[in-house]
């Protein structure tokens, strides 16, 4: 972007003191005259010429702690200079070097504080953002905020806003003279506990704080939408309820609006228009608990980072990971990627070896040898590179819609809310994306060693190419999923699963718990039910029921049933919602056994007529016990007295490791190899009954075995490129991995 002296000049109106940089990397500073006019002055600005700049860097200038960086940098200017010193640091604090020792100090702090190691815990009432009026064209949160970020593997966790940063859009042009009084609507970015410039799309306020100044009441309203959701969801091309055609946000929206406006939900209204609180206060919760119909939302329009179409690595266990349906495919396709490699070992074993060692090869052998050669170095820099790509992947570290849904199932995983066929297909995309192809190539290249003719090497190399692919090759058809309209359903599926906290809607005791509800009001709510929410007898009831269904619902409902009577199949279809299954065996089966279409997943928990009950019972906070006010009623500060009560800081986590995808992935593999991993699956599956737990605790092993695969695979190699060398080199018979074999497994020709 071209800046003209005019633009500059303007630009320097509205902020005296902002430096400005240049297309051509060259600094430009506005030299004040008298009190409109300016000089461009083309030089590279000083630390001491930059002083308002560096206070913008840090970031700080929108926070409170702007009065404590101005004495940082008063300090600074009087020690270097007035007295024209060099900066340097110090060893020893006494005499002269006092002064510079606390100046240090001082700096060392401000840089803690905006490049954190490690994150800060806050107090509860330091979560607590700043509320009241909503500045327009001014960002949401400002440093010291405490804020959820969404990682790369899809985990929110808390951390310190520490920089503001604010763009002008990129069609924005300086040059326009219409523009010459207008401030650019600005794009806001944040810098986050370790995260650097990050959109306001990841950000969301602290639970904590909304806790505390809302009550857990919007929370449980949120498990209701996301029940409601599910229940007019439709997989029906063309219907407008179809998950594609329907605008989700906007649902979420609607539902909070009836749910607020409920005459048992006054004194919830009272604290949500309170002038305390404000229309930031409001921005904030309703971002917060949209999060989930935002999400879904971006999955259905499929742009940007929800893209299904161009990830090649999503394959047929992808879908039964998160259906858990649709096994019949799966299971062939496992079948197939099993018994050819066993085949083929098969037919390399009845061939003879070259003879004892230090025997001639014949000429043939000797050019088998070489394309062998070729093979194994393509492999250094093809197989070796690639697992470790499909590890990144599988721990979170990429920035692809497979790893997006491979974070969301390993959350839904630790949470042990999946069926058991979910587990299976997820770990089976675990083990043939990684161990598999890289056990595969192992054995590609034993079998390799025992060939005697150039072209069985090429062809067998080709071959267990082609076998590591038929898992995500398969879905490429044109017939299997050509829209990627499965893909997104079944992703939005697990979402939703992972949103929905299942365990406490199946439990009085932990739902009370979550939502600070008394367990006794929920145990008169559900008559005593054991499972609590999940009811299938009251929830069919229920479904049909009018006094649960809105206008347009009723009008619906009525309909379908006079459609159904009538024998109208088009007119059912419209106004019934049809079911759809993923999978011929399931359709099948369906006519038989009671399976759960796409989006009827949580049918059993529809029982609206105990939600009803439950949907107010939770208890708004007075805001007077929150907020310490000036006489005229304006907030000085947050109450300190919240920090005695026992309040958990929710989606807290020390550790950085999301900093970094190398140490998100890193941390993963370190966490499998030392059995974290396997403790962490388990544990949560010790109330949910022996099968999950057995299967957790076998699968903890296997992964564990599976990843050592990788780490003696490039051992494995190279001891195969040396036995090749020395073959071609000597023209020689010597099979050292053979005699291995031989010695270990007593097997010889």
């Amino acid at each position: 972007m071209t800046t003209s002296e005019e633009s500059l000049r303007e630009v320097k109106r509205r902020n005296p003191n902002e430096l400005i940089d240049l297309s051509n990397g060259e600094h430009v500073e506005l030299i004040q005259r008298d009190q409109n006019e300016f000089e461009v002055s083309n030089r590279v600005p000083t630390v001491i010429d930059d002083e308002i700049s560096l206070l913008q860097r840090v970031g700080l200038d929108y926070g409170m702690s702007m009065r404590n960086l101005g004495d940082v940098q008063e300090k600074f200017r009087k020690y270097f200079h007035t007295s024209h010193r060099t900066p340097h640091l110090v060893k020893e604090r006494g005499g002269e070097n006092a002064a510079m020792g606390d100046l240090v100090d001082d700096i060392r702090d401000v840089l803690h504080r905006e490049f954190p190691e490690e994150n800060y815990k806050p107090k509860p009432s330091q979560t607590i953002p700043r509320l009241g009026p909503l500045s327009p064209n001014k960002p949401l949160f400002k440093p010291d905020d405490f804020v959820e970020i969404k990682g790369w593997d899809q985990r929110w966790r808390l951390v310190m806003v520490t920089r503001v940063i604010k763009n002008a859009p990129n069609d924005y042009d300086w040059n326009l003279p219409s523009n010459k009084f207008i401030e650019p609507e600005w794009n806001f970015t944040y810098n986050a506990g370790a995260h650097r410039d990050v959109d306001s799309s990841r950000l969301r306020a602290s639970k904590t704080a909304l806790k505390i100044v809302f009550g857990s009441r919007p929370f449980v309203w949120q498990q209701w939408a996301l029940l409601k959701l599910e229940a007019k969801l439709r997989f029906q091309h063309g219907h407008q309820d179809d998950f594609l055609e329907m605008d989700i946000e906007k649902f979420g929206m609607d539902s909070f609006k009836w749910w607020l406006n409920q005459p048992r939900n006054e004194d919830f209204r009272r604290v949500y228009y309170d002038e305390r609180v404000g229309e930031k206060g409001r921005a904030h919760l309703l971002d917060h608990i949209q999060k989930p119909f935002q999400v879904l939302n971006s999955i259905a329009v499929g742009e940007d980072e929800w893209n299904f179409a161009d990830d090649p690595y999503i394959n047929v266990f992808t879908y039964l990971s998160m259906f858990g349906t649709g096994l019949l495919l799966p299971a062939i396709v496992l079948t197939v990627q099993v018994a050819i490699p066993v085949i083929l070992l098969y037919m390399a074993e009845e061939q003879e070896d070259c003879g004892a060692s230090g025997d001639l090869i014949p000429k043939e052998e000797r050019l088998a040898k070489l394309m062998a050669l070729a093979v194994f170095i393509y492999y250094m820099f093809s197989v070796i590179p690639n697992a470790y790509v499909n590890f990144f992947n599988i721990s979170g570290g990429s920035n692809s819609v497979y790893s997006r849904l491979l974070s969301i199932r390993r959350i839904l995983w630790y949470q042990a809310d999946d069926s058991l066929l979910q587990m299976i297909g997820y770990k089976l995309d675990l083990y043939l994306n990684t161990s598999y192809e890289t056990a595969l190539s192992m054995l590609n290249i034993y079998i390799i060693l025992l060939e005697k003719s150039t072209i069985e090497v090429i062809l067998n190399a080709l071959a267990f190419a082609f076998i590591a692919k038929i898992d995500e090759e398969l879905i490429q058809s044109g017939w299997y999923d050509p829209t990627r309209r499965w893909c997104k359903s079944g992703a939005m599926n697990i979402v939703i699963q992972t949103d929905l906290n299942l365990s406490a809607l199946k439990s009085s005791h932990l739902f009370a718990k979550q939502y600070d509800i008394p367990e006794a009001a929920l145990q008169e709510a559900c008559d005593g039910d054991r499972y609590f929410l999940k009811n299938r007898k009251i929830a069919k009831r229920d479904r049909k029921s009018g006094h649960f269904m809105t206008y347009t619902e009723q009008l619906e409902d009525m309909c379908a049933t006079i459609a159904e009577e009538e024998g109208n199949r088009s007119a059912l279809g419209e106004y019934k919602k049809q079911k759809q299954y993923f999978g011929v065996l399931e359709r099948i089966l369906s006519y038989c056994f009671e399976i759960n279409p796409i989006f009827h997943r949580y049918k059993d928990f529809y029982t609206w007529s105990i939600w009803n009950r439950i949907l107010f019972l939770s208890p708004v906070p007075k805001l007077d016990e929150v907020f310490n006010t000036d006489l005229e009623g304006n907030v000085t500060s947050v109450n300190k007295g919240i920090d005695r009560q026992n309040i958990e800081i929710e989606n807290f986590r020390k550790d950085m490791d999301e900093k970094n995808s190398w140490i998100l992935f890193s941390t993963h593999f370190l966490g499998v190899v030392s059995f974290r991993e396997m403790y962490r699956s388990v544990k949560p599956t010790f109330k949910v009954g022996f099968g999950p737990l057995l299967f957790r605790f076998v699968d903890g092993f296997i992964t564990w075995a599976s990843y050592f695969i990788h780490l003696a695979f490039p051992i494995y190699l190279f001891f195969a490129i040396g036995e090749v060398v020395y073959n071609i080199v000597t023209n020689e018979c010597f099979h050292p991995i053979l005699n291995i074999r031989n010695q270990w497994f007593g097997m010889s020709k």
